[in-house]
């Protein structure tokens, strides 16, 4: 029996957050419950996992939960929407941006979970959300029937499009060449150089989840419990699979190997509580799809996330990839200034009245407490101990 670094996450109507490690028993897998959450106190309707480990959570209580999973540790909370939450996503491990029914989204800083930027401009509801690979620009769809797209380092709304109707979701591609707005049960997939419709469908029933395979495969499911393959080059549906559930909730596929182009794990979860694990293998136009294993979780499954995580016991130090985002507020700015006067008069200080034993005592604690958590004024937020919630509102 070998654990695998894949952990499948599922939120659910019951207010629970549900965790499973995937775990391979020689060719066979199973789904090994991990943990299970119960922090929220409304229905759960999207989860994020960042590629070291953050778990992001948020539904109709208005809250996002943050967890570690390589620690199985709660960070806390963040409360600073007044509207359900819609959509959750990190850049790298760096930011966090969530979408609300309130009509804004923000951007977080995942090392001090401080809201740095809300982004306001939606009439209504904002649906969804999706950040390019460059993490310089985001589109959002909104109830008010508008495609918006935001330039993240100015802060400031770039572009406005009518659309004809609300969008439930939209996508972008792995390399960010083109992105996908779903309305019910139509796709339309633009190319971003022309900003024109370069593949179009229409489903036969309601879409409740969608993902890029791929540049030119992207997968889709819904109403009627059946996973479809889409060519968007081609233009044409290339595979369907039949799950065998009444109502696909979420869909989420992540490398087989990290080298590999060609494999992929696809997991799947369903409103009647299965959680399903396929192969998805490309060979040339085909796409060849292998049930692995599948659990009945027992709850009404709203969303769900798999992610390749740190193995339990990884550094508390490690360091955070760098980031294109770079909004800082007028206060970061002056705590920045006043951070450096402060280390220049400790400095002179401990130079004067200080022996050198001293000195390298302070230096030594210094290092040490380099990435520790430290209480903040203002409208920063306050930072406890690991394991307890941290609520973080404005002042």
């Amino acid at each position: 029996m070998a654990k695998m670094d894949i952990e499948v996450v599922v939120g659910c109507y019951e207010e629970l957050l549900l965790g499973f490690r995937i775990v391979q028993v020689g060719e066979n897998f199973q789904l090994e419950p991990s943990f299970t959450d119960h922090s929220h106190s409304g229905c759960i309707k999207h989860i994020a996992v960042s590629n070291k480990g953050f778990l992001a959570s948020g539904g109709t209580d208005e809250t996002i939960q943050l967890f570690h999973l390589g620690r199985r540790t709660q960070l806390g909370s963040l409360v600073h929407h007044s509207g359900s939450l819609t959509c959750l996503q990190f850049f790298n491990s760096s930011h966090l941006f969530s979408a609300s029914e309130d009509g804004t989204f923000c951007i977080w800083s995942r090392a001090t979970w401080e809201c740095l930027k809300t982004f306001r401009g939606h009439k209504g509801p904002v649906r969804w959300l999706s950040l390019h690979p460059s993490g310089k620009l985001v589109l959002t769809v909104g109830q008010d029937k508008t495609l918006r797209t935001w330039n993240v380092i100015t802060g400031k709304s770039a572009y406005i499009t009518n659309i004809k109707r609300a969008a439930d979701f939209v996508c972008w591609s792995p390399s960010g060449s083109h992105y996908a707005v779903v309305f019910t049960n139509k796709v339309d997939v633009y190319k971003l150089e022309t900003a024109t419709i370069c593949s179009s469908w229409t489903a036969e029933k309601k879409i409740n989840s969608f993902t890029f395979l791929n540049d030119s495969i992207v997968v889709y499911g819904g109403d009627g419990g059946v996973v479809f393959f889409h060519d968007i080059t081609k233009d044409k549906e290339i595979q369907q699979v039949d799950t065998e559930v009444n109502r696909i909730r979420g869909i989420s596929i992540i490398r087989a190997e990290e080298t590999e182009d060609n494999k992929f794990y696809m997991f799947t979860s369903s409103s009647d509580g299965f959680i399903k694990m396929f192969s998805v293998i490309l060979e040339g136009d085909e796409v060849k799809v292998k049930l692995l294993t599948k659990h009945n979780a027992d709850f009404r499954l709203t969303c769900m996330t798999a992610a390749r995580i740190p193995a339990r016991g990884s550094p508390k130090g490690s360091k955070v990839l760098k980031s294109e985002v770079t909004v800082k507020t007028e206060d970061e700015l002056d705590d920045d200034r006043l951070s450096d006067e402060n280390t220049e008069e400790d400095s002179e200080e401990c130079g004067s009245k200080s022996s050198k034993k001293t000195v390298k005592a302070e230096i030594k604690l210094k290092k040490n407490m380099k990435n520790k958590p430290v209480k903040r004024c203002g409208t920063k937020p306050i930072q406890k101990k690991k394991g307890k919630k941290i609520k973080v509102e404005d002042t």
